[in-house]
């Protein structure tokens, strides 16, 4: 199927966000409105019900929050998701955004097209607060949602803020091996069990050389930094980097990985590392734990083409 693209720049400042709608020919729709005092706080509200219904978690659970549960917490969950969906699609509603939403569903109801398409709405936001609101849930108009309406199907995805340009493609190592490598890190294994990991990854043996570093016990957590450190800038080169554990959002060194029960890792310690390892044909990062936004921004800032990991705090009993 072909597709529309439209790109869609989100910018926060101070109490307004600035919306700007992009697409063929230098065609652009902007507009300014006021960001919801209340919406960081629905967010946060349901953040801390999904904690307290789901206890099982990969990230490491909060101690502090506005909730305490009297009832249900399954009930107290739909709750706060349905509390904190009416302020996000209120918002989303403000008719300083009525041209924005409209073009989006000219586009997906093109009745001159007589096959099925994809719109594509490539999302652009300066801030974390911004980026991990579920767009996918926009109600773009009252006739066309997210999902399928008329002929097109419009999908929304992300893009950094902060892309990177400074490595140069032809400093970057071509390829050459028959099969792909892949350095998989395990972390922290406190409330996980490794074993659908390891299972997932053996599949790939027969394609790809797959090499396991991680903390076992009575291991020096040190020595486990350094060699984690070293392994990602080996000289021959990774083509994906994996990691399973816990990790969490941070304001000042690029995400979190919890390595082993007594230590964590951030990405700002291991930026060079990381540097040289792109450098030497890192194409892909996955990240099989928590609240990667942070993460996964500091990783394409570096010049990593493509991530795959979660936004938020995982139940394990989806795995």
């Amino acid at each position: 199927m072909k597709s529309k693209i439209f790109h869609l720049k989100v910018i926060k400042i101070k109490s307004g966000c600035n919306f700007e709608l992009s697409w063929e020919n230098g065609k652009t729709i902007a507009a300014i409105v006021d960001y919801p005092q209340d919406l960081d706080q629905g967010y946060q509200d349901w953040k801390q019900a999904y904690i307290n219904c789901y206890k099982n978690l990969r990230g490491k659970v909060p101690k502090s929050g506005r909730l305490t549960v009297k009832k249900d917490p399954a009930a107290l969950l739909r709750e706060a998701e349905a509390r904190f969906l009416s302020i996000f699609h209120s918002w989303l509603r403000d008719g300083e955004l009525y041209e924005i939403r409209e073009e989006i569903a000219k586009a997906a109801t093109d009745s001159s097209i007589n096959r099925r398409y994809w719109v594509d709405i490539l999302l652009t936001c300066n801030c974390p607060e911004l980026t991990r609101l579920p767009w996918e849930a926009w109600e773009i108009s009252t006739t066309t949602r997210t999902n399928l309406s008329g002929f097109g199907t419009i999908r929304i995805a992300r893009v950094s803020n902060t892309i990177h340009a400074g490595i140069s493609h032809d400093k970057i190592i071509p390829s050459i091996r028959r099969r792909a490598r892949v350095l998989a890190i395990l972390g922290d294994e406190k409330g996980l069990d490794f074993k659908e990991d390891r299972k997932a990854l053996a599949h790939l043996s027969k394609l790809a050389e797959i090499k396991f570093i991680g903390w076992q016990p009575g291991k020096d957590s040190t020595n486990l930094k350094q060699e984690i450190v070293q392994e990602i800038a080996n000289p021959r080169g990774w083509d994906i980097l994996f990691f399973a554990g816990h990790s969490n959002e941070t304001a000042c060194t690029g995400g979190e990985l919890h390595i082993a029960p007594d230590a964590s890792l951030g990405i700002n310690e291991i930026k060079q590392s990381l540097q040289q390892g792109i450098a030497n044909g890192l194409k892909f990062a996955i990240f099989n734990s928590c609240d990667g936004i942070s993460i996964a921004e500091s990783l394409i800032a570096l010049g990593l083409p493509h991530w795959g990991g979660d936004k938020r705090p995982v139940n394990l009993d989806i795995y």
